[in-house]
C-alpha cells in the first residue's frame, strides 16, 4: 500500500499536551482554510511505500509514548488504518487530528480500538454555515467539494464518534485576527459545545494563529492576536465550558 507522505516530526511535545510524539504528516486536504499553515501538504503528491511511514514510527519508538497523524488531512488515506494498527502493534497510543470531514474513517478506527484521542478542528461556529464556508475556502477554490452545510454535518457527526474514546476528544479552533474568533464567535462555539457535547469535561483549546505563513497571501501582514487577547477570548469560552486552554508563542499552553 502506498502513503501520499509529506513528513515526519521524529520527536514533538507540542502535539499532543504530557506526551511525547512522532508526528506523521499526510498530504491532501479537502479543505482550503485560508490561514492554513500546513499548506504545503494539502496538495501534490509524494507517495512511498508503507513500510517507510512505519520505519519512521519505529526509529521514535525508544523516545515516544505515541504517534500522531496530521496532514493535510490524515483520515482522507486508508492507509492510516494499518499504520496505526502498526502503532498499536508497537504499544503506542494513537491521536488524529483531524478536520472532522471524514466521519465514516473515524468511526472504522473507532470501531477497531485503533485511537486513542482525537483532535478535531472547529473552525468557526457549527451553526453559521456561511462563515463556517468562507473558514474553509468553499465556493472559492475548486478542491473543496463539499458545501459548508455537508462540512458542518461531518464535523459534527466527528465529535460524536469521538466522544467515547478513552482519552476523549480535544476540540480547536485557530484564532486569525479579522478572520475567525472574535468574542461573539467564540462564545458561540463554546456554547455549542456546552449544549451539544455530553463529556462536560472535554477540552477546548484556542490557538494562536500565525498569519505570516498562511495559505491565503493577503493575510500574511495580518497582525498576530497578542497573548493578552487571546486570554480574553478564552474568558468568553469559560463561561460555557469548565476546560478551556490557550496556546501562544509567548507563553505556550495555558489552563484558563
Amino acid at each position: 500500500m502506498k502513503v501520499n507522505y509529506a513528513g515526519t516530526v521524529p520527536l514533538s511535545t507540542l502535539d499532543w499536551t504530557g506526551r511525547s510524539v512522532v508526528t506523521i504528516f499526510f498530504r491532501g486536504c479537502p479543505l482550503r482554510c485560508p490561514y492554513c499553515q500546513n499548506y504545503p501538504y494539502i496538495e501534490g503528491k509524494g507517495f512511498v511505500e508503507l513500510e517507510f511511514v512505519e520505519e519512521q514510527i519505529k526509529s521514535s519508538k525508544p523516545f515516544v509514548s505515541a504517534v500522531v497523524f496530521s496532514g493535510g488531512e490524515p483520515l482522507m488515506q486508508e492507509a492510516v488504518i494499518p499504520l496505526a494498527e502498526f502503532a498499536k502493534r508497537l504499544g503506542l497510543f494513537v491521536g488524529i487530528h483531524t478536520n472532522g470531514c471524514y466521519p465514516e474513517m473515524a468511526e472504522e478506527l473507532v470501531k477497531r480500538r485503533l485511537v486513542d484521542k482525537f483532535f478535531i478542528d472547529i473552525k468557526a461556529p457549527l451553526d453559521n454555515s456561511v462563515l463556517y464556508g468562507e473558514v474553509t475556502g468553499c465556493g472559492k477554490h475548486e478542491a473543496v467539494k463539499k458545501n459548508p452545510e455537508e462540512i458542518i454535518s461531518a464535523v459534527i457527526e466527528t465529535i460524536e464518534i469521538a466522544e467515547p474514546c478513552d482519552l476523549g476528544p480535544e476540540l480547536r479552533t485557530t484564532v486569525i485576527r479579522d478572520l475567525i474568533g472574535d468574542k461573539e464567535e467564540i462564545a458561540c462555539i463554546a456554547s455549542w459545545i456546552s449544549k451539544h457535547v455530553k463529556n462536560k469535561e472535554i477540552i477546548y483549546v484556542l490557538q494562536q494563529g500565525i498569519p505570516e505563513y498562511s495559505l491565503q497571501e493577503k493575510l500574511r501582514k495580518t497582525k498576530v492576536l497578542e497573548r493578552e487577547e487571546l486570554y480574553d477570548l478564552g474568558i468568553a469560552a469559560k463561561v460555557f465550558l469548565k476546560n478551556v486552554r490557550i496556546r501562544t508563542k509567548e507563553k505556550g499552553e495555558e489552563i484558563i
